[in-house]
């Protein structure tokens, strides 16, 4: 049965949810998860892998305020902009940075569209060492950011 780790934000303390409460029900051999906004709503979605049977989808709830979704478009050699760094900021202080990446982990990889609640911009360190700042404007549903 998968299990899932409930954070405080700080990177340290998890503590771990029952299927019961976390509704991620995944009976058998877990191979790889991947999160991202599958259904286009502004909510994380999960995909969970399996041995030997289906890929489970776990789409997130509609009881949840929807975030906006960054989409970053990078340079002609690298157009899906693997390894630039995103950073939201709110109230003028930058949170912790998400990095668009090739792959995440074992048979998975994240979407590299993020979602972000509560940021009034968006910092990127492109994978070049350029960095730009894009402000959200209040009710935005998706922005595209380009190198």
């Amino acid at each position: 049965l998968g299990l899932w780790l409930l954070g405080d934000g700080t990177g340290r303390n998890f503590h771990p949810l029952p299927a019961q409460r976390s509704g991620v029900r995944v009976y058998g051999e877990q191979r790889g998860a991947a999160p991202a906004d599958f259904d286009n709503d502004g909510r994380i979605d999960l995909a969970v892998s399996q041995n030997g049977t289906e890929t489970r989808l776990f789409l997130h709830g509609a009881h949840t305020p929807a975030g906006v979704r960054v989409r970053v478009i990078g340079s002609r050699a690298n157009p899906a902009a693997i390894g630039a760094r995103l950073r939201p900021v709110r109230d003028g202080k930058p949170g912790p940075v998400r990095e668009i990446s090739a792959g995440s982990g074992y048979w998975s990889q994240q979407g590299g569209v993020q979602v972000f609640h509560g940021a009034q911009a968006i910092e990127i360190i492109w994978p070049d060492g350029h960095s730009t700042r894009q402000k959200i404007p209040r009710g935005q549903a998706e922005i595209v950011i380009r190198r």
